[in-house]
C-alpha cells in the first residue's frame, strides 16, 4: 500500500446509530440552521481512518455553525472506515449532497469539502474530478498527489493545514506542488514540528474560522 498507515490516531469506534440528524445514508451526519429559508453554505467533511462521521463533524460543527452554514460529514461506505482504502469513486460523495441535504436550501456555488488524515488522501487522489461542485478543498493532517497529473478544469483553491513531522509529509508537499503546477490558489498553513496529533489538535476554534474565512472568499469556478 502506497500510503501505509496515514493518517488516523482516532479511536476505533463501533458504528454508530443514526442520529435525529443524519441523512439516508448510514452514520452521516447532516446539521444545519433552523431559521432561515435563505440558501447556505456546506462544508463536506470526510473522516479520518479508524473514525467514524461523528468526530469529524465534532470538530467543524461549532463555528460551521455559529456562522449560519450547514454541515454533512459522510460516513465511509467501507467496512474499512477509510477513505482511501475504500477507493470509490468522487460521484459518491458528490450524490450524497443531495440525498442528505433534504429541503434545506443549499447555495450550490459554495460548497467545500474538507478531509482530515486519510479523508485528505482520498480528496487528494482524486483532485481534478472535484471541480464541477466543490467551490474549494481543505487538506487537514494528509494528502496525497492525485492519480494522474490532470489538471482540474475550473479553478480549485486548497488549503493545507499540515506538519511536517508527520511521516508521511513529503505526500503532502507532492500535494500542493501538484496544485501550484495547475496554477491553483493555495494556502500552505504548516504546523511547525507537528506529527499527525499536533496536526489534528491545530484545528481549534480559532483556527476554523480562519479557514471558514478563507473558504468564504471562495465561490464556484471562481475566486474574489
Amino acid at each position: 500500500m502506497r500510503i501505509g498507515v496515514l493518517l488516523a490516531v482516532g479511536c476505533a469506534l463501533a458504528l454508530p446509530a443514526l442520529p435525529a440528524s443524519a441523512g439516508p445514508c448510514r452514520g452521516c451526519i447532516f446539521d444545519a440552521p433552523s431559521q432561515t429559508s435563505d440558501p447556505v453554505p456546506l462544508i463536506v467533511v470526510l473522516h479520518g481512518d479508524r473514525e467514524h462521521a461523528p468526530a469529524a463533524a465534532a470538530r467543524w460543527k461549532k463555528a460551521v455553525l455559529a456562522r449560519g452554514w450547514a454541515l454533512l460529514a459522510l460516513e465511509c461506505p467501507s467496512p474499512l472506515d477509510s477513505w482511501w482504502q475504500w477507493g470509490g469513486e468522487a460521484s459518491w460523495v458528490v450524490d450524497r449532497i443531495a440525498d442528505s441535504t433534504g429541503t434545506t436550501a443549499i447555495d450550490r456555488d459554495r460548497i467545500y469539502l474538507v478531509g482530515w488524515s486519510g479523508g485528505a488522501s482520498y480528496i487528494g487522489e482524486r483532485a481534478s474530478r472535484w471541480t464541477s461542485t466543490f467551490a474549494a478543498v481543505v487538506l487537514h493532517g494528509g494528502g496525497v498527489p492525485p492519480f494522474d497529473a490532470t489538471c482540474p478544469s475550473r479553478s480549485l483553491p486548497a488549503y493545507f493545514l499540515v506538519g511536517d513531522r508527520n511521516p508521511l509529509h513529503r505526500l503532502a508537499v507532492d500535494l500542493r506542488d501538484y496544485f501550484v503546477d495547475c496554477k491553483q490558489d493555495v494556502t500552505w498553513d504548516l504546523v511547525a514540528g507537528g506529527d499527525h496529533g499536533k496536526e489534528e489538535d491545530a484545528l481549534s476554534r480559532k483556527k476554523a474560522d480562519v479557514i471558514l474565512d478563507w473558504m468564504a472568499a471562495h465561490a464556484l469556478g471562481k475566486s474574489r
